[in-house]
């Protein structure tokens, strides 16, 4: 005989389906404040000369906004922001 499933246990099921996959796809990439300081102290950091420009700072927040700590930085000029594989 087949076990019935009670509507509180299913309910339970449901939202650590919808938590599980909500944290999931929160895991890795920055906020967009977080990106943005991050970017911020880059650009500090590498001075003037060029090599950090308006597009490689909007690069720069996209990769961190995508991929948090798992940037890699190219040491080019311009600078070049890619997600790690």
């Amino acid at each position: 005989m087949a076990r019935s499933t009670s509507p509180a246990r299913s309910i339970r099921s449901v939202l650590a389906v919808c938590c599980f996959t909500a944290l999931a796809a929160a895991c890795g990439g920055f906020s967009d404040d977080d990106a943005v300081a991050r970017c911020e102290q880059e650009e500090e950091a590498r001075g003037p000369g060029g090599c950090f420009t308006e597009l490689t700072f909007d690069e720069c927040v996209a990769a961190y906004t995508d991929c948090g700590d798992d940037v890699v930085v190219g040491e080019s000029c311009p600078v070049q922001y890619t997600c790690s594989e």
